[in-house]
């Protein structure tokens, strides 16, 4: 998990408005957010990690697919998704509903493994073979289809981590 502090250097927070946390599992990441925004939406599939954030002051934990988000279009200033995309089945289809939730002028940081790297690989195989349908993408083609839809991504890598930045 990412510190908070690196977290909160990447979506320019504090800042007034609501923060999505997409593929948010038990609210570990999103906790450490609480108080720098007005309120923090932790959206999963799963309704075990879910009950897990519920027990999170400050999160607001929805059941929902990131294929399809269940909000208003630009209800959030912030959307994080982090350590979930290779999970998601129409990772296209995600992209297009991350920026559709996004305000104009928000921030969304997407945080993946870096899949340039062998030890990312390893774990891909990995996950295969136990049967996860995880699918990593190189971050140029993340940005790539980011690009396509308008808007200017920026991919930041430190270590086995890549970081997508969109402002839009």
């Amino acid at each position: 998990m990412p510190p908070s502090g690196e977290i909160k250097h990447w979506l320019k927070l504090p800042f007034k408005g609501w923060l999505l946390d997409v593929g948010g599992g038990t609210g570990r990441v999103a906790a450490g957010l609480v108080g720098t925004v007005e309120g923090i939406v932790v959206l999963d599939a799963s309704i075990g990690m879910l009950r897990q954030a519920r027990r999170k002051p400050g999160l607001f934990p929805v059941w929902g697919m990131a294929e399809c988000l269940p909000f208003q279009t630009g209800k959030f200033t912030r959307v994080l998704m982090v350590d979930a995309f290779h999970h998601l089945k129409d990772q296209e289809a995600v992209l297009g509903e991350l920026m559709r939730v996004l305000a104009p002028g928000g921030v969304l940081v997407i945080e993946e493994p870096d899949y340039h790297h062998w030890a990312v690989k390893v774990v891909a195989l990995f996950e295969r073979c136990i049967g996860m349908r995880s699918r990593f993408w190189y971050p140029e083609d993340i940005a790539a289809r980011i690009k396509a839809m308008g808007y200017i991504p920026e991919i930041h890598k430190h270590g086995t981590t890549l970081r997508i930045l969109v402002v839009k």
